[in-house]
């Protein structure tokens, strides 16, 4: 059986535009049962677009003549270039039903944001039917019968959590030939769409906090103080114990890094590393993975807590005390690839900084995307700092930011424990 499967940015790029378009680029949800106002709702993505049909395949007809009796046969190449845009599509009809799609229509940073994103959905198109009517008098309409097969995929679990089919139609749709408006592909594919959101396990799915349907939900809210139990910072710690207490944490299909800071398995990242999931998946040192809940998070800051077994792990102390400058410092992380987990990088303080009204310690410690999240330690082992941010290496050499623990824990409402 032919089948591919591509990502979604390269079909759309294969997929040229189509000769014809029909009504206003706008979602309808007649039909598609609103979700409850306030009902929790986990960010779907439309991440893979596939096809079963072959591109010289029949698959309709196109007829012309005053009367639309003259035939010709219509290929899936001929009708594929109106497959377009399809992530928006589906976006505007999420977004129509009361869903939660990944991202805003438009929003020129939908990939990157999606990477947190743990329910992703991939489309595959088994078979299609289609007529168009194109009279000599200009009026031109079409109608289309769209089945798409539906993998939702989980990246926490990594695997597919269900298998949906939907079909949607389309019929005696007055079509133009404006490219601003929905082709008819599109309107052929949001009725599917539709139909996907009236499914019952899929509305369970984007309802249950995570793809087990588990109950468990991590709180944001109230900001009531949480205990620390931990090392007071009695004995220093070398890099390479301390390396056991530093996870790499994977939401959707990006990671980052995080510190283990209490004996009951709290674990310090960035808000920015965990994004809208409320589980994740944290990988220690040795490999063990376990799933985090997020407990708290405070996005202004970008500091998140996240809680999982620790598994009888030693967690690392903290300090508020910012190392003087010129005090050398090491960072511990996941850069750039899962398989580069424990790295530990050495540089100094530079400075301290205010910037946008919060507090940053600057150092040249190497770090880069994936440490997001990882402590800075001083040379006890001490965690004095979180893996924030880099400035791009064409604009400067190694100037790199950290948040002071000490706002992590006020912004997070932690208390450590009694020196």
């Amino acid at each position: 059986m032919f089948m591919r499967w591509v990502e979604f940015a390269a079909a759309t790029a294969v997929l040229v535009a189509g000769p014809v378009s029909a009504q206003p680029l706008s979602p309808t949800s007649e039909g598609t049962p609103r979700l409850s106002a306030g009902q929790a709702v986990r960010p779907v993505a439309l991440t893979r677009l596939g096809s079963q049909v072959r591109d010289d395949q029949v698959i309709g007809r196109y007829l012309t003549g005053v009367v639309c009796v003259n035939a010709e046969r219509l290929l899936w190449k001929d009708v594929a270039g109106g497959f377009v845009n399809l992530k928006e599509v589906f976006g505007e009809e999420l977004k129509a039903a009361g869903f939660r799609p990944d991202s805003e229509p438009g929003d020129l940073f939908a990939d990157t944001k999606n990477a947190n994103t743990d329910l992703q959905v991939g489309a595959m198109v088994r078979s299609v039917d289609a007529t168009y009517c194109d009279t000599d008098l200009g009026a031109l309409t079409g109608s289309m019968t769209l089945t798409v097969q539906w993998q939702i995929y989980s990246t926490l679990r990594r695997e597919v959590v269900a298998t949906i089919e939907t079909t949607g139609a389309v019929k005696n749709a007055k079509l133009a030939r404006k490219q601003q408006v929905r082709s008819l592909g599109q309107l052929a594919f949001a009725e599917t769409v539709k139909s996907l959101l009236s499914d019952a396990h899929f509305r369970q799915l984007v309802t249950s906090p995570d793809p087990g349907g588990s109950s468990v939900v991590g709180s944001m809210a109230p900001r009531t103080p949480i205990r620390l139990v931990g090392p007071r910072g009695g004995a220093p710690v070398n890099m390479a114990q301390a390396s056991g207490s530093v996870v790499a944490i994977f939401a959707g299909s990006g990671h980052g890094s995080g510190a283990l800071i209490s004996s009951e398995g709290y674990i310090l990242t960035n808000e920015h590393v965990v994004g809208t999931a409320t589980t994740v998946r944290v990988r220690w040192s040795d490999g063990l993975e376990t799933t985090g809940t997020v407990e708290r998070t405070d996005k202004r800051r970008d500091v998140a807590l996240v809680k999982t077994s620790p598994r009888g792990r030693e967690p690392l102390a903290v300090s508020r005390t910012v190392p003087s400058l010129g005090a050398p410092v090491f960072a511990i992380g996941t850069p750039l690839e899962p398989n580069l987990q424990n790295t530990v990088t050495r540089g100094v303080v530079s400075a301290t900084r205010i910037i946008d009204g919060f507090n940053f310690i600057q150092s040249d410690t190497p770090v880069t995307h994936g440490n997001s999240g990882g402590p800075l330690l001083d040379e006890k082992g001490v965690v004095v700092g979180i893996t924030h941010s880099i400035i791009d290496p064409t604009k400067g050499s190694a100037l790199n930011f950290f948040i002071p623990v000490g706002d992590a824990l006020d912004f997070l409402a932690l208390e450590t424990p009694a020196a």
